[in-house]
């Protein structure tokens, strides 16, 4: 089911202070930034209750956490993550240019990320990839660090004014987006071109789009379209993303795996096989990070649908469709 379409009036609202909080975190230090943003992300977590407890519960149900004070540390942890992953990506033009951009990002040293994501060894690839990390700041730059020009396809926000500004900020560097309503043909021109091609995977596909996949032992629907795009390149398949090193504006690629996958003549399977082992990819990379992962999305088929209990605590999600 489509989400209800927003007035021109909400739009225009919501666009203003989306913008007006935009000048102030240009304004402020760094530091200062953070701060405010840690400020209210005390106010969000007790406020937004539906996330908050969404958050919980999932953290509960992956099993990353048992306890459930400690899973309201890890929800907690997560949203202020993701409230820095704003201020930064607000910022970013501010400290970083294709000049400097190696004294703020590095490359982890491990074999995998060394050959991916340096020039001399890099190829075109699928990226498969997630929210962890600072996901905009690894499409805005990935293509400066492979040599490759970067194609992602993204989902269109509620409120196009606010997707147009994220869209604007993608576009850093050799970054195209392209909306998911446009299908697979900008992908498929873009790879005839020679860009690498990138895709969010880690959030929950409607039934026209997912294909259904385990995800920490649970079932979920994952998107389908690294997979599609697999078959139809045979590019390799990897999960690039950037870790947060410190507070002051230092980042780190890492890249978790890259593979190929061989069709064994039955399309169908073969999709199922590749989202899966893609989406087996991203679960090891939030096993590492969990504080660094978004868990407020919705996400497994089996969660969110009555109470969960842990250790005397229950957490109720309301029903969603």
């Amino acid at each position: 089911m489509s989400k209800k379409k927003l007035s021109k009036t909400v739009i225009w609202i919501q666009y203003i202070f989306f913008r007006f909080g935009c000048g102030i975190i240009r304004l402020l230090p760094l530091k200062a930034a953070y701060a405010l943003v840690k400020t209210l992300s005390y106010l969000i977590f007790f406020v937004d209750v539906k996330h908050t407890r969404r958050a919980i519960t999932h953290v509960l149900h992956s099993g990353i956490r048992t306890d459930y004070k400690e899973a309201k540390k890890l929800a907690y942890a997560s949203l202020l993550h993701m409230l820095k992953v704003f201020v930064e990506i607000v910022k970013f033009d501010q400290f970083v240019t294709e000049d400097n951009i190696h004294e703020y990002i590095s490359v982890a040293d491990d074999p995998i990320s060394q050959k991916v994501l340096k020039k001399d060894t890099a190829c075109q690839i699928i990226l498969a990839t997630a929210h962890l990390g600072n996901w905009e700041l690894a499409g805005g730059t990935l293509s400066v660090f492979s040599g490759y020009p970067v194609t992602s396809i993204m989902r269109p926000l509620a409120n196009y004014k606010i997707g147009n500004y994220f869209y604007s900020k993608r576009s850093s560097f050799k970054h195209d987006t392209y909306s998911k309503e446009k299908g697979l043909r900008p992908m498929l021109d873009a790879f005839k071109k020679g860009h690498t091609l990138a895709v969010v995977a880690d959030q929950h596909a409607s039934r026209s789009e997912g294909i259904e996949v385990t995800f920490f032992g649970h079932p979920a629907r994952a998107h389908a379209t690294p997979a599609l795009l697999h078959l139809r390149t045979k590019l390799p398949i990897t999960m690039p993303y950037i870790l947060r090193k410190d507070d002051n504006f230092h980042f780190e690629y890492h890249c978790e795996d890259c593979f190929v996958y061989e069709p064994t003549g039955n399309k169908e399977e073969d999709i199922r096989n590749i989202v899966q082992q893609y989406t087996n990819v991203i679960e090891r990379a939030i096993r590492k990070y969990p504080e660094q992962w978004i868990w407020s999305h919705r996400r497994w088929l089996d969660c969110g649908r009555g109470e969960y209990k842990a250790n005397d605590n229950t957490v109720t999600e309301g029903k969603e469709k």
